[in-house]
């Protein structure tokens, strides 16, 4: 993206709505998996186990259901935009 908007910002700006869901689903991913790690560590200490499996569980079902959607959203990032840009102002 830094490098495209110094190139062609009309073409990083089209993208941008992709990158910022990308972004938004893989941060997630990232802090549902630290709070899994740390449910993982407190099973077994007599801390609210049944809390400590639904993060556990609830981390799981994001990675193999939501996370996912990342990757797509990376194809149509590196794919450009210029399909978006294709359109006059006055064509909308």
């Amino acid at each position: 993206m830094l490098q495209t908007i110094g190139e062609d910002p009309d073409a990083a700006l089209g993208a941008s709505i992709n990158y910022m869901m990308m972004t938004g689903y893989v941060c997630c991913g990232w802090q549902m998996a630290r709070a899994a790690l740390s449910a993982r560590s407190r099973i077994g200490s007599g801390t609210d186990e049944d809390f400590c499996r639904a993060k556990i569980a609830t981390a799981s079902f994001y990675a193999e259901q939501i996370l996912p959607k990342a990757d797509a959203l990376l194809a149509a990032i590196k794919s450009g935009a210029s399909t978006a840009l294709a359109l006059a102002e006055e064509q909308f």
